[in-house]
């Protein structure tokens, strides 16, 4: 497993940490379920089986937004 350090993910303000919550949530739900993140000198720091062209070709690529609203509710 490869750490990733994320120095524009940092735990204040809260939009930021929101940002790093919702890196590791889809991670998880659609490529690695077996991330881990956490915070380490006020960086957040991932763990992943995805080198860095893996990240970025995941979220430039592979990556499909969660529906705001779903059709039948």
């Amino acid at each position: 497993m490869i750490n990733h350090i994320l120095p524009g993910c940092r735990p204040a303000p809260l939009a930021s940490y929101l940002k790093a919550m919702g890196l590791v949530r889809i991670l998880w739900e659609q490529k690695d379920p077996t991330v881990q993140g956490w915070w380490e000198d006020e960086t957040f720091v991932i763990k992943t089986d995805l080198d860095q062209t893996g990240l970025v070709n995941f979220f430039c690529e592979e990556y499909a937004p969660t529906p705001i609203v779903s059709p039948w509710n």
